[in-house]
């Protein structure tokens, strides 16, 4: 069987295009520049939102300056950092994250603000809480948006048996 010469991946005969990289298996014809595997999807991380939590306690640390807490999700991960002195930092990767809810009382429909809750597969923290975020239900939907996107690029899906 021949060889990929722009990757080295094993080809059948016959294919115009590697399977690996997607170099042309043509000769003569322009190679595709190689694909490294580390490099493959979306390799830039981009924030897609941050936040601290809006409570009205919350806003008068603010003020102070010892509101420590600052949620952030990006595009392959979700992270929780808390701390005045000494930093706790919980991240959980989006490929991760199995369900998302948002929690509401009266007074916090009120105020605008709501707790996002995110169950993960993550054994080390299977729930990761935004407490007392603004526009809760919009940042569940920036969420949801970005899991289902990291999903699709890694080619992950699930089926339930019933």
């Amino acid at each position: 069987m021949p060889y990929c010469t722009a990757c080295g991946a094993e080809f059948k005969q016959g294919v115009k295009f590697c399977g690996e990289c997607g170099a042309s298996t043509v000769e003569n014809a322009p190679a595709a520049a190689p694909r490294s595997r580390a490099t493959e999807g979306s390799s830039h991380e981009i924030v897609l939102w941050e936040g601290k939590p809006a409570g009205i306690s919350d806003r008068l640390k603010g003020i102070i300056g010892l509101n420590t807490t600052s949620y952030k999700i990006t595009s392959q991960r979700i992270m929780v950092k808390t701390g005045l002195i000494g930093k706790n930092v919980e991240e959980i990767e989006l490929l991760r994250v199995r369900d998302l809810s948002v929690a509401q009382s009266i007074m916090q429909r009120m105020l605008g603000i709501g707790t996002l809750t995110v169950f993960s597969d993550d054994t080390s923290s299977p729930q990761l809480l935004f407490r007392k975020i603004r526009d809760a239900q919009t940042v569940k939907d920036v969420l949801r948006k970005a899991v289902r996107d990291e999903k699709i690029a890694n080619n992950i899906s699930y089926r339930e048996q019933i």
